[in-house]
Order: structure tokens, then C-alpha cells, then sequence
């Protein structure tokens, strides 16, 4: 002990010192710094005339003006680029200073201390503008002197303190510790136990001596203190308890009752939400202060407080409890409550803690609703209404009811939305759903499906009255006229229907049924219903071509497709001719069987697959003929009239043509007659466009359509495919033989190469011959080939 105090003495006395010293050699330094500082900026200013008049004697007087200061080294006035213009070196004069320390000091500007002396810089300006600086050293060596004599006063100073304190020290903690030393005997053995110890009593009246008469006091009263202590912390116990608790709820409302449910404590949050102030609910049952119901049925919820005392457990309140404050305001709140025990365990009180949840409720309601209803137009969106029939559909099995679904799609939608922009096909949509909602029962679901669809469930309700609801919606939709500014518009309603019964299929096979339904209803007219019946041809067609388009989706991702060519023969021999060959597309099914065009090609038509189809055969078929490039041929390519029409595609054609590399010469494109005069224009466009680069055409299926020989001469075709119906019985219909006659002698009076299709014996490519067409195609002639296996060939 009296080591530690002597240290410790020793320690703060060097602190002391070492402070005193720093804070002197703080202060003469910075005296001298600003000495210098001063004396830099004032020569700066008293220089400022003479350096812009270039006055060098002027200068040099005022430099010379400090010689006089004892601690001045030398003064400088610098030009900007830093030469000397005067100083009180007459040496120095007209030299440009280029020292490490000058340059350091004139590109900082700052103060510099080296080779004992405080080194001081100022810039001379003119209008906010650098013309020279003023620099003044001065020596700091006497400045060091003095504080190194500082230093060693203050050492010995410490030293001797240190050792008169240490002394000192030593002899009155020897004093004291030996009486200490006693003290602590005396503790020890009370910690042991022994309370009757005493120690003897001194006359004097320092701090042992009153410590030694209130220790034998402090052990007299221990005895007493101990079972005031034991009864103490039982009620210790129970204060830390609930005070625990409270603490850990103090970010929500808390409330605390005995255990007979009268209040005790509100916190501020709780007073808020309740409206009565702890003061007043204080003793009050907790009935009374906390008043809760279920915020849909209003009745009243059980007492929580009461519920965790009859389990002796934590609870909590049901779901959509609503708290009713004293002024009648209502708040959505979520709580629990728990037992207070005390130290033997028994339950003493409970707390409750409860917070609002209103805004975070209404929040959750929104969100759901959102999630289950159409923006635009409120109603019942697609996933709304897919679990409302999921329901129907088991109803009706396990209640053997019937219910209908009516699938309505309008009719001339597009039209406004072309002519007028979306926000007047927002506007429309929204007017329509009103007109239709306020049409079917409160029991019935309208719902928005997407676009300018929309589904409609009607409960408990026979097909023969869904056929009438039906047709009302349609007579109300075609009966509406729908006015944007200066324009008005009729629109229809085409509705396919599903009976919903016992036997019907799961909730995604009745919508496409009803969707089957309703796309046949467009097509045979519009504003007009369709009953789905699983008989029906044409609704098996229609559903067949759906569930198609699934099919193709899949083996794009898989990658199912492939090329086959076909050998496009001349009926005569002809030396100049290219090998001439068409690419046909042929599809894997899941088992890895062949599917013809004819099963897969009327669906992507009908749903949008074929330019993503013709991209995929473009590409492809290019890739083939440039990996055989050495092989002379004229590749035929089909293309749907939805590519022709498509300006993108004929961008992307052209791009493949220059990516791929190969010559156009060897490529001949093929399109419907059908297709051509759908779209004769863009038909022309495509076609012209193609054939400045090189590229062949042919005119396929020709004959087939009703003015086919009025179109022709628009069309700059290379080659007349002749329609099959036509060619496959020439042999034995004089009709048909004239027809083919006809066609090949206008196409070759035009110019233009001819080639017919289905031929299948030889007695048809003779009767060709016979007429002169100038090519034939047909699997009497050649089958289609796969690619792969040409590749083994060639």
C-alpha cells in the first residue's frame, strides 16, 4: 500500500511538471511563430506601393527598417516568381531562392521551422492578386535555450518532491495500515460468520479510530439487519418482477393488474389508447379501463387478464380484436398477457401488453385487396376469380349443384383504342363495368381476366338461364355507345359459356373450354354466345389448337424442330438449271414421333407462333445452306403472311442474309397467294425490297384464290407454284388439266417460271411435260429428307 501511494505521488508530480514544462515551451513557441507571422504580414503591407512601382530603394528602406529587432535573421521581399527585390542580405538581392526550404515555403504558404529559425511567409496582394510575398526569419535559438533550462528546473523541481512527498507518505500510511490491518482481521471474521467479534477502543479521535467505534456498532446491528434483510428481499423480489416485466413492454402499452383484475398501472401509451390516465384507472377493473370486441361480430372478447389467471399462462387476444377507447374512438390492437409470481412461485398480478395495429391492418387489407382485384376497373382479377371457381367446381361436386362460367370478350375494343389512345379503352372498360355489374346478382362474380376480358360466375344458376344472362349482357354492351371527345363508338360482346356440374374437369380446363367457346363465337360473327359441349367438332378443333400452342412453347424450349428439303425436279432436262430444293419444318413430339405441319402450323397461325416460327426456319435453314456453300442449289423457303406484314421481319430477313453470309441469288422465298392478296401492299413492299438484293419469289398455292390472274401482274414473282387441287388429277379431269394449261401459259407469258405441286405418278409429271410446266414437286417424284441425312450424302 504505501508503495502504491508513493508511486501514485510520484506519478502525478512528474504529470504536474510535464504539463507546466509543455505548456511553457507551448507559449514561447507559439510567441515567437507569431512574432514572425506578424512581422511577415506586416512588411507585406508597408511593401505592397513599392513592389507594384517596382521602387527597389523604397523596398530596401523598409527591409532595413527591422534590422533593429533582436531576433531577426533576415527579411525578404519577393517578387511572384520568387526573386529577391530587396532584403536585409544586400547579397541575396536580385537571386532567385531555390533551396529546398524556399521552395517548400512558397508553394505552401505556410510557416516553416528548420535550422533554428521560425521561417515566415506573407503574401503581397493587389486586387485579390498575387504580385510577391514578404518573408522574415528569425532566430529561434535563444527560444530553445530557455526552454531547455525550462526543462531541467522543472526535472529537478519534480525529483525533489517526489522524493519529500514519497517520505512523507510512507510515514503516515505505516501509521495508518497497522490499525487497518486490524479493521481487516476483524472483517474477515464476520464474513466468516463470527458477529460477537469487537475490537478495543481508542481514545483518539481520527478517521481509525471513529471507523473501529463504528465497526463494533456495524457488528452489534448485523444480528438485527439480517432478518429485516431476509423479509426485505421477499419484497425486493417482487418490485424486480414487475418492474421487469414493464420494462421489457415499454415500447408497446402496458397494463398491470393484481390478481384480482383491478388496475394498477397504465403506461402513457396505454393511457392514450384507452383514454383514461393512470390516476383515474388505477383500482378500477381492468373490464372497465380495457374494453375489447371482435371488430366483425361486436361482441364482446374475453377478458385477457382473466384468461391467463384461469390457464397460469401467457395468452393472447384473437384475431380482429378491436380496442374501444373511453371517447368511443376504436383501434385494431394485437396484445398478450402474463402472470406476475412471486418469489414462492405464486401469481401475484398480470400484465398485459398490447399495440396498435390499425394502420398496419388497413395496410394488410389493401395489400390483399390489391392482390385480388383488377386497378382499372375494381372488379375481381384472374387469380380472384380462378379461386372463386376452384370453389364452384368443388360445390358443385360435393353439393351436386350447377353453376355457369360465361367468358366474354368485346368486339371492337381494339378500334378504340387505336383511333382514341389507352386512357379511352381505360375509360371504356370502366364504363362497361358498371353497366354489366349493376346487371347480374349480388351472389354472381364479374371479373376482369385481362385486356377487354372478363369472366362471370354465376352460382346455382342452369345453363338454359346463363344463356339468358348472356345474351342480356350482349344486347347491353352492343346497346352502349361509348363517346371520347368527338367520336363515338358501338362495341360488342362475344361470350362463350361452361356449365359448371358435378363431372366438370379441374378450374384451368373449364376456362380454356369457355375461352374455346368464346373464340368461336368471333369467329362466326360477333355479339353473339357459344355453349361449349364437348361434342362439338368445331370447339374440339378450336380446343385442340389450344392446347397446341402449349406444345409448340415446349419444344421451341426444347428445342424440337427440324428441317427436311424436298427435291423441286424440272420436267425436262435443262443444263442451266440450279439443283432447286424447298425446306419444309416438321416437329418431335414428347415421345420423339414426327408431327406434320399440317397438325402444329393451323395453331401457331391462329395464336401468333409463326414469326417466331419463320425466324427459327430462316435461321436455321441460312446456317445450312452457308455450311454447304459448296453445293450449287436454289433454297425454298416458306413464310406466313404474318411475316410479310411484319416490317421487323423483314429487317431481321435482311440481317440474317448479310450476317450468314450467304449469296441471295441461291435463296427463293415462298408465300401464299392467299396470304399476298391479304396483304398485296406490304406483300409488294416485302417482295421488291428482297429482289433488289438478289433474292428469287415464288407465288405458292396459286389458283387457289378467287382473283388470282387480277393480282398477279402486281406481284414480281419469279415462280407460280400451281395449286396440288388442281395438278393431282390431270390425268384424268379435263377441267383441271385446262386450269394447270392456263396457268403455266399466263405465267410463262409473263415471264415467270412455273411449278407444280402434288405430283404423284409418273403419268401426271409426263402430262406436265406435255404442257410445258417447267418444274414439279411431289413424293411421287421425292420425299422429304432430313438435313442430317443429306449431309451423309453430300
Amino acid at each position: 500500500m504505501i508503495a502504491s501511494v508513493i508511486l501514485l505521488h510520484a506519478v502525478l508530480m512528474s504529470l504536474v511538471v510535464i504539463d507546466t514544462i509543455q505548456r511553457q515551451q507551448d507559449f514561447m513557441q507559439r510567441q515567437i511563430a507569431s512574432e514572425g507571422q506578424g512581422l511577415a504580414q506586416s512588411l507585406a503591407i508597408n511593401a505592397e506601393p513599392w513592389l507594384l512601382n517596382g521602387d527597389i530603394s523604397a523596398m530596401d528602406e523598409v527591409v532595413k527598417s527591422l534590422q533593429a529587432l533582436p531576433q531577426l535573421q533576415l527579411a525578404l521581399i519577393l517578387d511572384a516568381e520568387g526573386k529577391v527585390r530587396a532584403s536585409t542580405d544586400d547579397s541575396l538581392y536580385n537571386l532567385l531562392l531555390d533551396d529546398a526550404h524556399s521552395k517548400w515555403i512558397m508553394t505552401s504558404g505556410k510557416q516553416h521551422w528548420h535550422d533554428d529559425l521560425v521561417d515566415s511567409i506573407a503574401p503581397i496582394r493587389v486586387d485579390n492578386k498575387t504580385i510577391g510575398y514578404a518573408r522574415v526569419m528569425l532566430n529561434a535559438s535563444e527560444v530553445k535555450a530557455e526552454l531547455t533550462q525550462v526543462t531541467r528546473n522543472g526535472t529537478i523541481y519534480a525529483i525533489t518532491a517526489i522524493v519529500l512527498g514519497g517520505l512523507l507518505a510512507w510515514i503516515v500510511v505505516h501509521t495508518i495500515t497497522q490499525r487497518l490491518a486490524r479493521l481487516s482481521a476483524a472483517a474477515d471474521a464476520i464474513a466468516a460468520g463470527e458477529l460477537s467479534v469487537s475490537l478495543p477502543q481508542h481514545d483518539g479521535r481520527d478517521e481509525v479510530a471513529r471507523l473501529t467505534h463504528d465497526f463494533n456498532e456495524m457488528a452489534r446491528a448485523l444480528e438485527t439487519d439480517r432478518e429485516q434483510r431476509q423479509r426485505f428481499e421477499a419484497l425486493l423480489f417482487e418490485e424486480k418482477e414487475r418492474a421487469l416485466v414493464t420494462l421489457q413492454s415499454i415500447g408497446d402499452a402496458v397494463i398491470t393488474t393484481n390478481i384480482t383484475g383491478h388496475v394498477e398501472f397504465l403506461n402513457p401509451i396505454a393511457e392514450h389508447l384507452t383514454g383514461w390516465s393512470n390516476d383515474e384507472a388505477r383500482g378500477r377493473p381492468l373490464t372497465e379501463v380495457f374494453h375489447i370486441v371482435n371488430e366483425m361480430t361486436r361482441i364482446e372478447v374475453e377478458n385477457p387478464v382473466d384468461k391467463a389467471l384461469r390457464l397460469n399462462g401467457v395468452v393472447g387476444l384473437a384475431n380482429h380484436t378491436m380496442l374501444i377507447r373511453r371517447d368511443g374512438e376504436e383501434f385494431s390492437i394485437e396484445d398478450s398477457a402474463a402472470p406476475i409470481r412471486g418469489r414462492d412461485g405464486k401469481v401475484i398480478g398480470v400484465v398485459l401488453v398490447f399495440h396498435d395495429v390499425t394502420e398496419s391492418r388497413q395496410m394488410a387489407e389493401e395489400i390483399a385487396y390489391q392482390a385480388s382485384h383488377d386497378a382499372l376497373t375494381g372488379l375481381a382479377n384472374r387469380r380472384e376469380f380462378e379461386h372463386r371457381l376452384n370453389h364452384l367446381i368443388g360445390s358443385a361436386a360435393t353439393e351436386q349443384g350447377q353453376h355457369a362460367l360465361l367468358y366474354i370478350d368485346l368486339d371492337q375494343f381494339k378500334v378504340v383504342n387505336d383511333t382514341c389512345g389507352h386512357s379511352a379503352g381505360d375509360e371504356l372498360l370502366r364504363q362497361l363495368t358498371l353497366i354489366m355489374q349493376d346487371k347480374i346478382r349480388g351472389s354472381d362474380m364479374l371479373a376482369r381476366l385481362g385486356g377487354d376480358e372478363f369472366g362471370v360466375l354465376l352460382e346455382n344458376c342452369p345453363l338454359d338461364k346463363a344463356q339468358h344472362v348472356a345474351e342480356h349482357l350482349i344486347e347491353l354492351v352492343k346497346g352502349f355507345r361509348f363517346v371520347w371527345g368527338d367520336k363515338a363508338f358501338v362495341v360488342g360482346a362475344s361470350i362463350g359459356i361452361v356449365a359448371i356440374t358435378d363431372r366438370s374437369p379441374d378450374w384451368a380446363t373449364l376456362l380454356g373450354n369457355a375461352d374455346t367457346a368464346c373464340y368461336l363465337a368471333k369467329e362466326k360473327g360477333r355479339n353473339r354466345l357459344q355453349v361449349y359441349h364437348v361434342e362439338d367438332a368445331e370447339l374440339a378443333k378450336r380446343y385442340s389448337e389450344m392446347h397446341w400452342v402449349g406444345r409448340i412453347n415446349k419444344a421451341f424450349e426444347e428445342d424440337r424442330f427440324l428441317l427436311y428439303r424436298q427435291a423441286i425436279v424440272p420436267t425436262s432436262q435443262r443444263a442451266d438449271e440450279l439443283p432447286h430444293f424447298e425446306m419444309l419444318v416438321r416437329m418431335l413430339d414428347e415421345d420423339g414421333q414426327l408431327v406434320t405441319p399440317s397438325v402444329f402450323i393451323p395453331a401457331a397461325e391462329r395464336y401468333n407462333l409463326m414469326g417466331a416460327l419463320d425466324r427459327w426456319v430462316v435461321s436455321n435453314a441460312l446456317n445450312w445452306v452457308v455450311a454447304h456453300k459448296e453445293i450449287p442449289m436454289v433454297c425454298a423457303i416458306n413464310l406466313s403472311g404474318h411475316s410479310i406484314g411484319d416490317e421487323g421481319f423483314l429487317n431481321f430477313l435482311i440481317d440474317q442474309i448479310k450476317g450468314t453470309g450467304v449469296s441471295p441469288h441461291n435463296l427463293c422465298f415462298e408465300i401464299t397467294e392467299t396470304a399476298a392478296i391479304a396483304n398485296l401492299d406490304k406483300a409488294v413492299h416485302f417482295i421488291r425490297e428482297l429482289k433488289l438484293r438478289g433474292c428469287r419469289f415464288a407465288l405458292d398455292d396459286f389458283g387457289a384464290g378467287l382473283s388470282s390472274f387480277a393480282y398477279l401482274k402486281n406481284l414480281p414473282v419469279d415462280y407460280l407454284k400451281i395449286d396440288g387441287s388442281f395438278v393431282k388429277d390431270i390425268d384424268r379431269n379435263e377441267t383441271s388439266h385446262a386450269m394447270v394449261e392456263a396457268i403455266n401459259k399466263i405465267g410463262h407469258t409473263m415471264k415467270i417460271k412455273t411449278i407444280a405441286e402434288f405430283v404423284e405418278t409418273p403419268i401426271i409429271l409426263e402430262r406436265l411435260a406435255e404442257i410445258g410446266v417447267d418444274f414439279a414437286q411431289g413424293y411421287g417424284i421425292a420425299e422429304p429428307t432430313p438435313l442430317g441425312e443429306l449431309l451423309k450424302a453430300a
